[in-house]
């Protein structure tokens, strides 16, 4: 491609960031897999604090404790791969 040709292509470019929605338009789930109460709960929950502070969001905190992390290590995988769980 000539560059004559690609200036044209690089002058719509700012109009494509443009044209997305705003991130994020909804809550986020921050999940932690260990019980609530311990470090990891309330390292979350400051965490999360400065997110939705930052943001323009809430951050929802879920325990979901059990199987040494591995049930909410699932509940992440299993989750939509959209950016609104953590």
């Amino acid at each position: 491609m000539t560059p004559r040709r690609a200036l044209p292509l690089l002058a719509l470019m700012p109009g494509l960031a443009r044209a997305q929605g705003a991130f994020p338009d909804r809550p986020i789930r921050f999940i932690v897999p260990f019980a609530a109460g311990g470090n990891s709960d309330v390292t979350a929950r400051l965490f999360g604090a400065r997110m939705a502070a930052r943001l323009g969001q809430p951050v929802v905190v879920e325990n979901r404790s059990g199987a040494t992390g591995a049930i909410g290590t699932e509940a992440v995988i299993r989750a939509r791969p959209d950016g609104y769980t953590l």
